[in-house]
């Protein structure tokens, strides 16, 4: 194996692959990626068994071939490197050389036959959608994915394609974002389960056009430009979402959104690490947030909005309310609640959105 590539193009496909890697992981190889040169493209993939990640590059090829490298020094070498163009030649099966510019290198690595075999997804049901809209949902809905290992079945988002409409729900039990956007899709299909790191590493996609989404019997597909990623459906059944939404939250308060963003802020300053919560009283026309704690000390702040409802007290963990406000992108926000024992439900006002929502369970305090 002996080409020459890009170093600027070669970086730009390295980067996404590094949140794929595995960097603590009892199987040395998933800790690589793989380089595989053929006719006139470098390929490259990493995986950790669950999410892998494909891209390419073109190069000026001499001879063909394939090789694992570790894929963190990888990545910090060719970033090191001065000068345009990065030769890359192996030395034998497991050692390859990097030459740019004075700089010489060379890297041990494993046997292009080590690296596990990516999964397939056959394109016989395939979609198209706008990443721009995927990505923007996606981002509506994260910070509510459950990060507990032993609730598997909400350690992802719902993806639900319904005639006409796209809808992503995530729940972790304590909160739940829902958004759903117009779309051309023809048919409504079942609803899947896409993991929470393979969403993270859409996020870090920078493209546009279309992504084509494509599902197969246990992996999902997500092709844009030149990059493929593959991951494993989440098995398990997810909560009938829409019975734990309220109906009947009759109390509706609307606020300046980053007004209340930074005064949730500020007031959560003087919260513990473990007792994560905030007061929210409401009365005419204000909100008072406060906080108490018997090592730190106690923080109010009134904030000013459209209420006209009866008094009203609930117990609010800041960092739910805090990541709502900062995804929702809207100037104003809405709150529907009812009592203190009852869920808080965001909404925007005038958002772009078909539907986005964010139910807030209620904290004692």
């Amino acid at each position: 194996m002996k080409f020459r590539v890009n170093r600027s193009k070669l970086l730009t496909e390295l980067l996404p692959m590094q949140g794929i890697v595995e960097r603590r992981t009892t199987i040395p190889v998933l800790a690589h990626l793989l380089l595989n040169v053929k006719g006139d493209q470098l390929r490259l993939a990493a995986t950790d068994l669950d999410v892998s990640l494909t891209s390419w590059t073109d190069a000026e090829v001499v001879s063909e071939g394939a090789i694992a490298v570790q894929a963190r020094k990888f990545m910090e070498i060719v970033r090191s490197l001065v000068g345009e163009d990065v030769d890359l030649a192996l030395e034998d099966e497991k050692r390859l050389l990097i030459s740019a510019g004075p700089s010489r290198f060379k890297i041990n690595g494993l046997s292009a036959d080590d690296f596990p075999t990516l999964p397939e997804v056959s394109e016989d049901n395939k979609v198209e959608l706008p990443f721009t809209e995927l990505k923007a949902m996606i981002g509506k809905v994260i910070f509510a994915v459950s990060t507990e290992e032993s609730r598997f079945q909400l350690n992802g988002a719902l993806l639900q394609m319904k005639s006409g409409a796209l809808e992503m729900v995530a729940t972790d039990g304590h909160r739940l974002a829902l958004v759903e956007n117009a779309s051309s899709i023809d048919e409504s299909s079942e609803g899947v389960l896409v993991p929470r790191k393979a969403l993270q590493e859409l996020l870090r996609f920078d493209d546009e056009g279309n992504v084509v989404f494509l599902r197969g019997e246990h992996h999902l597909c997500f092709k844009l430009g030149r990059r493929e990623l593959i991951c494993r459906i989440l098995e398990g059944t997810f909560p009938d979402y829409e019975r734990v939404i309220s109906k009947a939250n009759d109390q509706k308060a609307v606020f300046e959104r980053k007004a209340l963003y930074e005064a949730v802020q500020r007031v959560a300053l003087l919260t513990g690490d473990r007792a994560r919560a905030v007061r929210f009283s409401f009365a005419s026309n204000q909100l008072t947030i406060s906080a108490a704690n018997p090592d730190l000390g106690e923080a109010v702040e009134e904030v000013v909005c459209e209420y006209g409802g009866e008094e009203l007290r609930l117990g609010v963990n800041p960092d739910y309310m805090s990541q709502f406000l900062a995804a929702v992108g809207t100037e104003k926000v809405r709150l529907e609640l009812k009592d203190e024992n009852t869920q808080c439900i965001g909404y925007p006002v005038d958002g772009e959105d078909q539907r986005y929502l964010c139910v807030i369970m209620p904290m004692r305090i």
